[in-house]
């Protein structure tokens, strides 16, 4: 795809709003589930109550990220090229530490949680709990790939977007 163009100032405005939409999310998000987390790690197997604006939420913040991702991805470059080597690292730690409540929450879900689960649970409720787990994940993972873009980017100048 082509990517739209911006003059300097606009590109790098444009970007930086984008990324931050995706920082922000999921700040938000991990702020937003931890009390549920939390439940999970101190009641194993429990399943827990339904609250239909908490998913509706979660899922609205799901989706911004994805917007804000994909449009970025598709449409505007990163414009930092000079290389940096101080917010290289900083960015490919952001990057990588970006992904860390994921992978807690996928471990906490699939080694700890359903494994104790009884029989009674609700099937239906756990199937899009999945789900949105699913796509929590991958928006974790869309941010740390849009970080580790921006690392490398600032790392080297010659490094493809």
């Amino acid at each position: 795809m082509k990517a739209i163009l911006y003059s300097g100032n606009q590109r790098v405005a444009a970007y930086l709003s984008l990324i931050a939409i995706q920082i922000i999310g999921a700040l938000v998000f991990v702020w937003k589930e931890l009390p549920a987390f939390n439940q999970l790690l101190r009641n194993p197997g429990e399943q827990l109550p339904y609250i239909p604006y908490d998913h509706l939420t979660t899922i609205g913040i799901l989706l911004i990220m994805q917007v804000a991702y994909w449009y970025r991805l598709l449409r505007v470059p990163v414009p930092f090229q000079s290389p940096n080597l101080l917010l290289s690292h900083l960015f490919l730690f952001f990057g990588r530490l970006s992904f860390i409540f994921g992978g807690a929450l996928f471990s906490v879900v699939f080694f700890r949680h359903l494994p104790a689960l009884d029989n009674d649970a609700d099937a239906l409720l756990m199937t899009g709990r999945g789900l949105l787990l699913c796509g929590a994940l991958f928006a974790l993972f869309c941010l740390t790939l849009e970080l580790e873009r921006l690392g490398n980017a600032l790392a080297n100048s010659n490094h493809p977007k």
